[in-house]
């Protein structure tokens, strides 16, 4: 059944996320043409300050699914209600602090917009406040969701309801080139799928509309309080570190450029949504295996993901670092391209974070948040530091640098440090061999790839762009084959993709059969 729910989340994932990232990007074109890319510089903006806005909330999310793991797996309704109470009630509490703390804001609004040619900044602002206040109220049941394994449920839902609002967005913004009205059906649409999706929520586990007549023991309560509170410091952390660049850029340098920045950020997010699924969608089955088997099993469950979440991860940063450049060129402009050096670090930084989250996925699984705790907030303090000092003397490159660095120096070896020593009991020295070598390994495929990408397809054209997907299709997949057939990781994907390559086939082939009949 784990292993069901987890492939029927990775398949609806995977094209949810297809269908949302095509008409993102041309609703991203629409923008651009109707309103300019400023307007993607403030939306980009008003974004990362709401994310950090969100730091009220970080570390509950987490805790509640991580505490919903056992009582989902014993069917322990009267506890499952007592911990739903609970959370239903904290988020409201949240609603309203992040109001008032999102209000208090307002007034100095300007000091994060150098050189802002967008009107109506406050208005735009307090929309983006009200639809994240609003989506507070019913993160509780989605979360619940989510911990049973059902993530496909709300998957289907959100991206039904997404391709409808983001064609109706389109349509407005391409007739109206009104910004506000754009927002506001996006704000609406959001109340309304909200509803809907808590009134579902509802009809499948009725119990939740029930009070609770059991209360949450004193331990339990404590727990709870422990690693939210240590989720929180590390989110705090985590959000300051990817939001603020940003804020840097957009106060430091130009809202303008948060604009070109964003259409490279849209790229690498939407490769992570694809490359995310894969991770995400066995995430809850890790937590609700390591709820009932060994060390043993979960650390080869570990060894498997990690296998997979680095050759989806390599290949997806080779293609970033070859394909960006001339895809941007076709998509946009050659104007809106930023530099080699920009896109380097860009890479760079999508790359160590996407080696690190298998050893995320597991931390968060098994609970483990507090030892490093404070740690996350150190790392963010350093990156903000550096990323003031260097953007004087290196620009936007500048701000890069100093998020890497800050990686490198904390979480890169601190997490797998934790994990290693408390949940597998093994060498970390391990690790750092093996990751090491995934990252020169990496950057060696993706020089070649590149250089013969320049040499053969040089001016940006459809087919030259085809022509260098195809070497990144080619080389990298041929090096992974070639350098880890033998590994156990590989032949376990192998003999598990095999039986379902054939039952897909023979699906297609009846079907075929049937309709030629």
């Amino acid at each position: 059944m784990r292993t069901k729910k987890s492939a029927i989340n990775m398949a609806t994932a995977l094209i949810s996320q297809f269908i949302i990232i095509l008409l993102g990007f041309v609703s991203r074109r629409v923008m651009i043409d109707s309103i300019g890319v400023e307007y993607l510089g403030i939306n980009g903006l008003m974004n990362n300050i709401l994310t950090i806005l969100s730091l009220a909330e970080s570390g509950i999310g987490t805790a509640m699914i991580y505490a919903l793991y056992k009582p989902l797996a014993d069917n322990d309704i009267p506890r499952i209600r007592a911990l739903m109470s609970f959370y239903k009630n904290t988020y409201r509490l949240l609603a309203m602090f992040t109001a008032i703390l999102g209000l208090s804001i307002l007034p100095f609004l300007d000091f994060f917009m150098k050189d802002n040619t967008v009107e109506n900044a406050s208005i735009i602002y307090l929309m983006f406040l009200f639809s994240s206040v609003a989506s507070y109220l019913y993160s509780y049941k989605v979360s619940m969701n989510n911990a049973d394994q059902n993530k496909y449920l709300s998957t289907i839902f959100n991206t039904v309801t997404q391709i409808l609002v983001l064609i109706i967005k389109v349509f407005i913004l391409y007739l109206t080139e009104n910004y506000i009205l754009f927002l506001s059906i996006d704000i609406g649409s959001t109340l309304i799928k909200n509803i809907i999706f808590s009134r579902m929520m509802d009809k499948r586990y009725p119990y939740l509309k029930e009070k609770s007549k059991e209360k949450l023991d004193y331990q339990t309560r404590e727990s709870l309080y422990i690693n939210i509170k240590s989720l929180f410091l590390g989110k705090i952390g985590y959000i300051l570190s990817t939001s603020s660049d940003n804020l840097v850029i957009s106060s430091m340098i130009s809202v303008k450029t948060v604009g070109l920045y964003s259409n490279y950020t849209t790229l690498t997010s939407s490769v992570s949504g694809f490359v995310g699924v894969f991770i995400s969608s066995i995430s809850a089955s890790i937590g609700n295996l390591m709820a009932k088997e060994s060390k043993d099993k979960v650390y080869q469950i570990y060894k498997i993901s990690s296998f997979i979440n680095f050759w989806l991860y390599g290949f997806s940063s080779i293609c970033l670092f070859c394909l960006s450049e001339p895809f941007i060129a076709l998509w946009l402009g050659e104007e809106y391209i930023m530099g080699k050096g920009v896109l380097i670090l860009i890479v760079l930084n999508f790359l160590i974070g996407g080696l690190m989250s298998p050893i995320d996925s597991i931390k968060s699984a098994a609970g483990l948040y507090k030892p490093d705790r404070y740690i996350p907030i150190v790392a963010a303090i350093v990156n903000l530091i550096l990323s003031v000092i260097l953007v004087k003397y290196l620009g936007l490159s500048g701000i890069f640098i100093g998020t890497i660095v800050s990686t490198l120096l904390f979480s890169f070896w601190i997490k797998p440090m934790l994990v290693y020593k408390y949940i597998f009991k093994k060498n970390l020295l391990e690790y750092f061999i093996d990751i090491f070598l995934k990252l020169f390994a990496v950057m060696i495929c993706g020089l070649v790839c590149w250089v013969i990408g320049e040499v053969v397809f040089e001016s940006y054209t459809v087919l030259n762009l085809i022509g260098r997907l195809l070497v990144c299709l080619i080389i990298p997949n041929i090096v992974m084959i070639l350098s880890t057939f033998k590994t156990e990781e590989f032949r376990y994907i192998y003999n598990t993709s095999i039986p379902i390559i054939t039952r897909i086939k023979y699906f297609i082939v009846n079907k075929l059969k049937i309709q030629n009949n």
